[in-house]
């Protein structure tokens, strides 16, 4: 039963966004809410730009919609420390949305957004830092993490990597991190009609499967990840190119928020993601130090992003979602598979060889210069 209220959960956060979107389009237009081609932007005519907002709507109603199935399904009964994490989650992801909608409308200078992915952060570790620098006792250890917090992860070849227990500040510090990181990745992702949405989708439903598959099952966890893969599939409807709408930082960096968060929940599912986004995170790392390298700021915008190469290299939009869908879902597949500790290690030396060959590939196209 609690499987199924899962799999309706997705259903529902898909069916909300489908019906959304149309609405956040005509008020986008309404609103003035469009940006006009030109620049690094290479469609045809004014184009929506806050399409998050339906993404963000249909998530919400999922998740009240699993709240409520609490009541009545027992396994989907949220504990104190769920109900903690949900809120926590629903706080730093609504802050997120919120000031990158801003964004989308005025365009903010970059300190402002890097501000704002931090103090999502601050507020997933809130209650563990409270009681860390408050409450800790004389040992200065916590028998039990409050909030949400990035405790550590296992190696490929089982081997737990503690960051608890190396020290309570660095599992801090690695958490908000992991949320910047994770949330920059989806953002810097979204260059290409359905490509940020799609493998976000994926993502979440990889996600929401691993948790399903633990023994025992993650109900609570579940439903997390998969109301957003609903959200984004829902949205792809109209993303998918030729696009009718964007979803706009604000749909992009909550995507990725929500997303890091789903990662730490329930213990760390760091090997799923890594295979899910691995491609994507290589690319963020790359244009961060080729941008040093070069003298620039890593906030600089420019054509140098893995998907816009591709592009100028004249692949069709269609063609590069179409290809890293079928990467994200293929290592998706290998990371919630039973394959074993080494069989993931072999997956992820794949996923680099990819990643490597990939992003090397479009470093030889030369970008087409922004007017």
């Amino acid at each position: 039963m609690a499987g199924f209220v899962a799999a309706a959960v997705a259903v529902i956060a898909c069916l909300s966004a489908l019906l959304a979107t149309p609405m956040v389009i005509r008020l986008c237009i309404r609103r003035g809410w469009v940006v006009q081609p030109g620049g690094r932007r290479t469609h045809l005519g004014a184009m929506p730009t806050i399409g998050g907002i339906a993404m963000y709507a249909a998530f919400v109603i999922a998740l009240l919609v699993s709240w409520l199935a609490g009541w009545f399904v027992p396994e989907l009964r949220r504990n104190e420390r769920d109900s903690l994490q949900l809120v926590l989650l629903a706080i730093g992801a609504t802050l997120t949305f919120m000031v990158m909608w801003v964004d989308d409308v005025v365009e903010l200078h970059w300190l402002p957004k890097f501000g704002v992915n931090i103090l999502a952060g601050v507020i997933a570790v809130g209650p563990f830092l409270w009681e860390q620098v408050l409450r800790a006792d004389a040992a200065g250890q916590l028998t039990q993490a409050n909030g949400i917090v990035f405790l550590g992860f296992n190696m490929p070849f089982g081997e737990y990597v503690d960051f608890y227990a190396l020290s309570p500040w660095l599992a801090i510090v690695v958490t908000i991190f992991w949320l910047g990181w994770m949330t920059n990745t989806v953002n810097w992702m979204d260059g290409v009609d359905g490509l940020a949405a799609g493998v976000s989708a994926i993502a979440g439903l990889m996600l929401g499967l691993h948790a399903l598959l633990l023994q025992p099952a993650q109900y609570t966890v579940a439903v997390v990840p998969l109301a957003l893969a609903g959200a984004a599939a829902g949205f792809l409807w109209y993303n998918f190119p030729p696009a009718k709408v964007f979803m706009g930082d604000a749909g992009a960096e909550f995507l990725g928020y929500v997303l890091g968060v789903s990662a730490i929940m329930g213990g760390a599912k760091f090997a799923t993601v890594l295979l899910v986004l691995g491609v994507w995170i290589l690319d963020v790392a790359w244009l961060i130090v080729s941008r040093v390298l070069a003298g620039r700021s890593p906030t600089h915008s420019g054509r140098d992003h893995l998907h816009q190469r591709l592009t100028d290299a004249g692949f069709a939009p269609n063609q590069i979602a179409i290809f890293f869908y079928s990467l994200s879902m293929t290592f998706g597949v290998l990371g919630i598979a039973d394959i074993g500790s080494t069989g993931k290690m072999w997956a992820l030396v794949l996923l680099f060889i990819v990643g490597i060959v990939t992003i090397g590939y479009a470093m030889k196209i030369q970008p087409r210069k922004v007017d």
